[in-house]
C-alpha cells in the first residue's frame, strides 16, 4: 500500500479518469522529495498531515501545530500536506517559503529574514492576523468599497437585461384588455402586459395539471395500477406544479397588485397617498423580507426563506415599476447602458471583479512572504501552483475544494450539492471529473494564490448551507460570492457565443449547469463537502494521519468528522475508529485535545490516525488563560472574525503549538509517535501534555 520503491518514472498523462495512475505519479514524487531532505527511507509508510478550514483561526491554531512539528523534527517525515480552506492559508505558505529555500537549506522557516530586512516570517505573519484590510491604504473602507464595487458592476452588468425582460412582458402583444374582473377596485382595466397576463392564465393550467397528477396518484394505490404507474415521478411532479403555478401567480398578478396606486387615488381622491402606495407595492414586501429575517435568528429557517424570497418578489417588482412607469426604458439612456453591460461582459473577467480577486490579494500578501535568501524572487501573486518542486523537500500538496454539483443527473452529487476537487502540483481534479496535470490545465497558469483562495471561498451561493433559491439569486445579483469559475479538467479548450458574465450569473441564479459534466464548472470552498483535509488522505490510504481541527465547535458537535468519517466510508469503504466521547466535557472549559484512533481501508490494510482538536486543556500557558478569561468563546471565536489583533493571533498560535507539543514530547519519528501512544494507553497512563514554550 505504501512502499515506493519500484515505482515507475514514466511521463505523467496529461489527462486520466484511472486514480490509481494519479496515484503512481504522486508516490513518484514522494519519493524524489524524500531523496531531497533525506528524513525518511523510500520504503517507508506514507504520511499525511490535514488542515483543516476555519479562516484565520484554523491558519494561526495550525501554524503552531507546523512550528511543533518543525521544532521536533517530524515535518520532514510528512509526505502530503492536505489542507481545507483557513488551513490551506498556512499550508501555502510553507509551501511557498520551501519553494524559496529547499529543506536542504534551512529546515526553520519562521526565523528567516524577510527580504524587506523588517523582521522574521513569523513577525510578518503576527502583523497581518487583519489580513483584509492590511497594508498600506488598506481599511474598512477598503474592503467595504470593494464590496460595494463588486455589487455595483454585477447590477450595471445584469440590471438592463432584466428590465428588459420585463419590459418585454409589459408589452401589448394580443391587442385586447384584460378581464374587467382583473383588476383591483377603482383601478382602470389593464391593457398591455401580456407577457404577465399568460403567465397569469398558465396558473389554473397547472394547477389543473397538478389534480391530474393527484388523480393518478390516488389511483396508483390501487392493486391493479400500482406496478404501472411510476409513483416517485407523480410525487415530484406533483411538487414541481404547485411550485410553478405559486410562481406564476405570484408574478402574473404584479400589473393587478401595483393598481393599488388607482384604487387609493380613486377612493380618497389624495394623490400623495396614491404615489405612496405605489411605492408600498415594493417597499411592503421588502420591509416584511427584513422583518422575516430578523425573525429567523430567534426562531425558525422558515422565517430565513420567507424573508429572502419577499425580498427577491420587491426586487422583481421595483423593476416592473421602472419599466412600466417611468420611459427608461427604450430611452437612449437605457441603450447606453446596455452597451455598456454588453461591453463588460465581453471583455471583463468575472472573477476578478468578484470578491474572489480582493481576497486572494489579501491572502497573497499575508501569506507569501518574499524572505531575504529567497533564491527565487517571483511574484508570489502569481506564482504558478505547478511550480512546486519535490527536490525543495516540501511535503506534496493537496488544496481542497468543492466542485459544484446542485444540477448533476448523478443522484449523489445533486443530493450532496458537491464532490471534492483537489488541486495539487501535480494533478488537479475529482473522482466525477477526471484527473489533469497542472502544468495543462488552464495552460500551467493556475496560481498558489488562487487556488489557496478558491479552497477559502466560504460565502458562496448554491452550497449547502445557501440551497435556497431565492437566497442564492439574491447572493448571485448582489456578487456576495467567492467562488471560481473554470474550466473542467475533463474539457480542452472550447469557445462560447454567450459572453461569461452572463453565462455564469444566471446558471448561478436559477442553479442549473451546475454540474460536473458542464464544460464549466464552479469551486467554492473545500469545507463545503468536507472540513478537515482527511478524505484525500483517506483516498491514498496513508499509514499514518494527522488531522487538525481548527473549526469553529463551541458546543464540541464534532460536526465536521463526523462527516468526514460519514463520507470516507461511503465513497471508500474506509472505517475510521476513534474514540471521541471524552472530547467532550460539558461540566469544564477544559478538554483533552488529541485522540489517536484506526482507519481500516477496503483493501484490508489499516492505517493510524491521530485526531487533534483546537481546545483548552491543562498546563498551557498563562497568555492563553488570560485571553480565554477575557474572551471566553476562544478557542472557538465564530469565524466571521477576520480581524485577529497580536494578542488573539499569539494565543492561538501557542494553542497549536503547545497542544501538538505535548503529545509529540521527545517521538523520534512518526512511527514512534503512534506506538508510544499505544504503548501508554494499554497500560493507562495519561496524555503527555508538557508544553513546548517559545
Amino acid at each position: 500500500m505504501n512502499d515506493l520503491t519500484g515505482v515507475g518514472a514514466a511521463q505523467p498523462q496529461r489527462y486520466t479518469r484511472d486514480f490509481d495512475e494519479v496515484l503512481r505519479h504522486e508516490r513518484d514524487w514522494i519519493g524524489r522529495r524524500r531523496r531531497a531532505n533525506g528524513s525518511r527511507a523510500e520504503d517507508a509508510p506514507l504520511v499525511g498531515l490535514a488542515l483543516s478550514g476555519g479562516g484565520i483561526r484554523s491558519a494561526t491554531f495550525n501554524l503552531g501545530i507546523l512550528q511543533a512539528l518543525s521544532r521536533s523534527g517530524l515535518l520532514p517525515q510528512v509526505d502530503y500536506l492536505s489542507s481545507v480552506s483557513g488551513g490551506g492559508y498556512i499550508a501555502s505558505c510553507l509551501s511557498w517559503l520551501r519553494h524559496q529555500l529547499p529543506m536542504s537549506e534551512r529546515r526553520d522557516l519562521g526565523g528567516v529574514e524577510l527580504a524587506s530586512g523588517e523582521g522574521t516570517v513569523l513577525d510578518w505573519l503576527r502583523a497581518r492576523g487583519n489580513y483584509l484590510i492590511n497594508g498600506r491604504g488598506f481599511s474598512g473602507w477598503t474592503l467595504g468599497g470593494a464590496m460595494l464595487a463588486g455589487t455595483l458592476l454585477n447590477l450595471v452588468v445584469l440590471l438592463p437585461l432584466l428590465l428588459g425582460l420585463v419590459a418585454l412582458m409589459s408589452a401589448n402583444w394580443l391587442g385586447s384588455a384584460w378581464p374587467a374582473w382583473l383588476h383591483l377596485p377603482g383601478a382602470e382595466t389593464i391593457r398591455g402586459h401580456d407577457g404577465f397576463r399568460l403567465l397569469l392564465l398558465s396558473a389554473p393550467l397547472l394547477l389543473g395539471l397538478y389534480l391530474a397528477a393527484m388523480l393518478a396518484f390516488a389511483l396508483s394505490s390501487s392493486p391493479a395500477l400500482e406496478r404501472r404507474l411510476p409513483i416517485n415521478r407523480l410525487r415530484t411532479l406533483m411538487g414541481s406544479l404547485l411550485a410553478a403555478a405559486t410562481a406564476a401567480l405570484g408574478v402574473g398578478l404584479l400589473p393587478v397588485l401595483t393598481g393599488l396606486e388607482e384604487s387609493v387615488l380613486h377612493y380618497f381622491d389624495h394623490r400623495g397617498a396614491a404615489g405612496l402606495s405605489r411605492h408600498l407595492t415594493y417597499l411592503l414586501p421588502m420591509l416584511t423580507g427584513i422583518m422575516s429575517i430578523r425573525a429567523s435568528r430567534a426562531r425558525s429557517g422558515t422565517f430565513a426563506v420567507l424573508g429572502v424570497s419577499l425580498l427577491c418578489y420587491s426586487l422583481l417588482t421595483l423593476l416592473y415599476h421602472l419599466s412600466a412607469h417611468t420611459a427608461l426604458v427604450g430611452s437612449g439612456a437605457y441603450y447606453i447602458w446596455l452597451g455598456i453591460s454588453l461591453l463588460l461582459a465581453l471583455v471583463c473577467n468575472i472573477n476578478a471583479l468578484s470578491l474572489h480577486s480582493y481576497y486572494r490579494g489579501r491572502l497573497a500578501n499575508a501569506y507569501l512572504p518574499v524572505v531575504a535568501a529567497g533564491g527565487d524572487m517571483a511574484d508570489p501573486l502569481h506564482f504558478r501552483l505547478a511550480d512546486l518542486d519535490p527536490d525543495t523537500g516540501a511535503p506534496l500538496h493537496l488544496i481542497n475544494t468543492t466542485l459544484n454539483t446542485s444540477s448533476s443527473k448523478q443522484e449523489r452529487l445533486r443530493s450532496r450539492r458537491g464532490e471534492s476537487l483537489f488541486l495539487s502540483p501535480l494533478y488537479c481534479g475529482s473522482s466525477a471529473t477526471g484527473f489533469r496535470l497542472c502544468r495543462d490545465w488552464l495552460d500551467g497558469n493556475l496560481s498558489l494564490s488562487t487556488a489557496f483562495a478558491v479552497s477559502g471561498a466560504a460565502v458562496d451561493p448554491n452550497t449547502y448551507a445557501t440551497s435556497s433559491r431565492a437566497l442564492s439569486l439574491l447572493m448571485t445579483l448582489l456578487n456576495l460570492r467567492l467562488g471560481y469559475w473554470t474550466r473542467n479538467p475533463a474539457s480542452e479548450r472550447r469557445s462560447n457565443w454567450l459572453p461569461g458574465w452572463y453565462r455564469y450569473m444566471f446558471r448561478e441564479m436559477s442553479g442549473r449547469g451546475l454540474a460536473e459534466t458542464e464544460p464549466d464548472v464552479h469551486l467554492s470552498d473545500g469545507g463545503h463537502f468536507e472540513n478537515l483535509g482527511l478524505y484525500e488522505l483517506v483516498r491514498r490510504r496513508c499509514r499514518y494521519i494527522i488531522v487538525c481541527d481548527a473549526g469553529a465547535d463551541p458546543n464540541t458537535t464534532l460536526f465536521d468528522l463526523g462527516r468526514a468519517v460519514q463520507r470516507a466510508r461511503a465513497d471508500f469503504g474506509a472505517q475510521i475508529e476513534l474514540e471521541v466521547e471524552s472530547l467532550h466535557a460539558p461540566d469544564s472549559p477544559l478538554r483533552r485535545a488529541i485522540r489517536f484512533g484506526r482507519v481500516r481501508y477496503a483493501d484490508g490494510s489499516m492505517g493510524e490516525v491521530l485526531y487533534v482538536k483546537a481546545s483548552l486543556s491543562e498546563d498551557l500557558s498563562a497568555d492563553i488563560y488570560a485571553y480565554w478569561r477575557a474572551n471566553p468563546d476562544f478557542p472557538n471565536q465564530t469565524t466571521t472574525d477576520q480581524f485577529f489583533d497580536e494578542m488573539q493571533f499569539d494565543c492561538y498560535r501557542q494553542l497549536g503549538l503547545e497542544v501538538m507539543a505535548g503529545v509529540i514530547a521527545d517521538a523520534a519519528g512518526i512511527e514512534q509517535l503512534f506506538q508510544r501512544r499505544h504503548s501508554d494507553e494499554r497500560v493507562g497512563r495519561p496524555p503527555v501534555t508538557a508544553p513546548l514554550q517559545g
